[in-house]
């Protein structure tokens, strides 16, 4: 099971996230659902979310109707999140050599999130998406430290999803997979300005990323593709639970002893930053790693799981709300379930 190194460190330039609207509760949602769909549908997603253990997202998607477009969209939520970034590391636009982005439910097909992007932000380099999910921001990274390092200038990455207009609310279309989909995502989108290493603080480093998807079913995919285009539905996301269940703790344990084999002890590190695609996560990375629960990052519990902006945007709130001191170190675990893939980095305060 071969991991990948990435062959240069990055310095951290800034950080920062955006979260749409205003947040919406369990009960909100399983109000608007009983409505629609009926109480006994509510009931099974009540079920879902408790056993998730998330019980509040925030959201693109309007309740007035079935069906919503995202407002504030995905590239609205980018623009700000790389705004802010480029106000903090004192930049204009076209000083960053690359932008590059990742979502997995992209504002069109094609041009990419990071088209619109640069127009809403008037950059004129060159830009490039990955159509990728949770670990969106380890390829990012990646591809950051080998663009870095080759031009020596900064690169933007941003993760952005919108995820919750994918749902509509008729008895037709609402089924198990649907209810997890509906009670476990949120919307939001986080990002970084990095730049070529040349000192020891804010520095990411350690990076990679593998996978164990090789003749897997996907335990989370997005329809819609030219596969199923033909089909004349609107687009579904689907959960292999069972799949997810039995494959998704490996992710984080591969990580991990990627990580511990550079030499790492667990004590190194002051706070442990996982990919949270449920309200559980600390607990029970607490309990199979005997480390503090406390120093173990979850925002899932009140942000949904984010799916590619999930990582970049505890990452930025971290950074913003817990005390970190020169020489603390993070240790980022991504995992992403569509076809197993495992990513993340350590970052040294």
């Amino acid at each position: 099971m071969a991991v990948k190194f990435a062959s240069n460190n990055l310095n951290l330039l800034a950080a920062n996230y955006v979260l749409p609207n205003h947040p919406v509760s369990n009960q909100q949602l399983l109000d608007h659902l009983a409505e629609r769909c009926g109480w006994r549908m509510a009931r099974k997603a009540k079920v879902i979310a408790k056993r998730l253990g998330i019980e509040g997202r925030y959201l693109s998607r309007s309740f007035a109707q079935p069906r919503s477009q995202a407002s504030p969209n995905g590239i609205s939520m980018a623009k700000q999140v790389l705004e802010q970034c480029l106000n903090d590391a004192s930049l204009s636009v076209n000083q960053l050599n690359y932008l590059l982005s990742h979502t997995c439910t992209p504002h069109t097909q094609v041009p990419p999130n990071a088209a619109w992007l640069a127009d809403e932000l008037a950059y004129h380099g060159a830009y490039l998406e990955l159509r990728q999910a949770c670990t969106g921001f380890a390829n990012g990274l990646q591809m950051a430290s080998a663009l870095c390092a080759a031009d020596q200038q900064p690169a933007a990455i941003v993760g952005s999803e919108t995820g919750s207009v994918y749902f509509d609310l008729s008895p037709e279309f609402v089924d198990q997979q649907q209810l997890v989909n509906f009670v476990q995502m949120g919307d939001g989108s986080g990002g970084v300005i990095v730049a070529p290493a040349t000192k020891p603080e804010r520095l990411i480093k350690d990076i990679y990323l593998g996978q164990i998807g090789h003749q897997k079913a996907p335990g989370f995919y997005l329809d819609s593709g030219a596969d199923s285009v033909g089909e004349a539905q609107m687009a579904r996301f689907h959960h292999n639970i069972h799949g997810v269940r039995e494959t998704g703790a490996q992710l984080f344990e591969l990580g991990l002893q990627a990580v511990l084999d550079r030499g790492y002890q667990l004590s190194d590190f002051r706070y442990i930053l996982p990919h949270q695609a449920n309200g559980h996560i600390d607990k029970l990375l607490s309990k199979a790693l005997n480390y503090p629960q406390s120093q173990i990052i979850n925002d899932a519990k009140q942000l949904g799981n984010l799916g590619s902006a999930a990582i970049w945007l505890s990452f930025a709130k971290l950074l913003q709300c817990k005390p970190l001191q020169r020489g603390d170190q993070v240790l980022v675990l991504g995992a992403e379930a569509t076809k197993y893939l495992y990513g993340g980095f350590v970052y040294q305060h």
